[in-house]
């Protein structure tokens, strides 16, 4: 069965046949009719607080000052290859620079131009196979080809002209790329994905899941609108994963749904949460954040500004299938970043709180047994870590 609209209601319609899950989770696995499977956790997750995963920081790239090349203005893309070294996008050399998996320097590639081998504002990379590198420059309206070694090996023109971050295309198992477009029916506009064959060749274009939440103030004019988001109002956030299909997140209800690229759905996850209240100085803050909208002739409603938080603010899936979810807490603990950590089958294991802040721009490297991010010290100075996921012997 094919599931677009109407598919939140399926919350309600779980099947009564319990599945299979592990002997220390609470929750059910489901399967409804259609076929899809439910999944539905308890609010406490299966690690106990002696046994969950840690993160231990393995190396760290960067420096405060100096003319090194350690030294980052402002990290755009961010990519590791499958000989560990790890690949960091100067945004405005438009020049990668290049380090071993021990973090010491090698070589640059690509530098900033029109020619070949050279990038206007790449967007993302990604690697095909074990030695190669694609990096789509959306300005410069092209794909480049690099193997690992740095050389420059051939081009592919792309439509450009369009541009999102963090970039949400990657290499899927198969070695297909994707990328995304602008993607307008009449007046409605948003984004598909155009997937390439491992000849670089366009095949097809696939939709994203979406919401219409309508949550926006509009302001209208004789010469078009402009719209801004609610502040704290609940929103749709999507990933691509390596199979090519789609997990996302509708953060009003905390619920995770699995979807084929044909937009069919898979599976469907929900956890209970408690919202976060939002305070008046919270509002405050939030409207003070619209002036550039007040500004051109935009009105604001306070009292549309919702009076909890949304369940999350975003999430991430891993090379090995686990979701890791953004929760927003009430707790406003700076030090490290939070997760609720899903198994691939959409079993809640428990929370996990990094040992450094972790920047969602560019996109994090979720790679199994370790990660690589970029984070920044007390002074807003950019670095590059890699640390080691520990997994407990036993996890479902």
């Amino acid at each position: 069965m094919r599931v677009r609209t109407g598919f939140w209601a399926l919350v309600g319609l779980l099947a009564a046949c319990a599945g299979e899950a592990g002997p220390e989770w609470a929750g059910t696995i489901d399967t409804l009719p259609g076929g899809q499977v439910v999944v539905t956790n308890p609010e406490t997750g299966v690690w106990s607080d002696t046994l969950p995963w840690q993160v231990v920081e393995e190396l760290r790239i960067g420096a405060e000052d100096g003319e090194g090349p350690e030294v980052f203005g402002r990290i755009g893309v961010l990519l590791e290859d499958a000989g560990g070294r790890i690949w960091a996008l100067e945004s405005t050399e438009q020049q990668f620079k290049v380090f071993d998996a021990t973090g010491r320097f090698i070589r640059t590639v690509g530098r900033k131009g029109g020619g070949p081998g050279e990038m206007r504002q790449a967007a993302g990379a990604a690697l095909q196979g074990r030695d190669q590198v694609l990096v789509v420059d959306m300005s410069g309206a092209r794909i480049s080809r690099f193997d690992t070694a740095g050389t420059y090996l051939e081009g592919y023109p792309i439509s450009g002209g369009f541009q999102t971050y963090p970039w949400p295309g990657r290499v899927d198992r198969a070695g297909r790329l994707y990328n995304v477009i602008p993607y307008s029916r009449g007046e409605d506009f948003q984004v598909a994905m155009v997937r390439y064959d491992s000849t670089m060749t366009p095949t097809d274009t696939i939709l994203p899941p979406r919401w219409n939440s309508g949550l926006n103030f509009t302001h209208r004019t004789d010469g078009g609108s402009m719209s801004a988001s609610i502040p704290h109002a609940p929103s749709l956030r999507w990933q691509l994963t390596q199979d090519g299909d789609f997990w996302s997140i509708r953060t009003d209800s905390y619920t995770l749904v699995r979807q084929a690229g044909n937009g069919d759905t898979l599976r469907l996850v929900t956890k209970p949460f408690t919202p976060a209240g939002v305070s008046g100085e919270e509002k405050d803050s939030a409207i003070a954040g619209l002036k550039w909208f007040t500004d051109q002739g935009g009105k604001v409603d306070r009292s549309r500004i919702p009076d909890v938080k949304p369940a999350a603010q975003g999430f991430l899936v891993a090379e090995d299938g686990y979701l890791w979810v953004s929760p927003i807490l009430a707790d406003t603990t700076t030090l490290g970043r939070v997760f609720e950590i899903f198994d691939p089958e959409g079993r809640y294991l428990g929370r996990l709180r990094l040992p450094f802040p972790m920047q969602s721009s560019p996109a994090p490297r979720l790679l199994g047994d370790h990660l690589v991010a970029v984070t920044q010290d007390e002074m807003g100075v950019p670095y590059i870590v890699r640390a080691r996921i520990v997994k407990p012997t036993g996890d479902p």
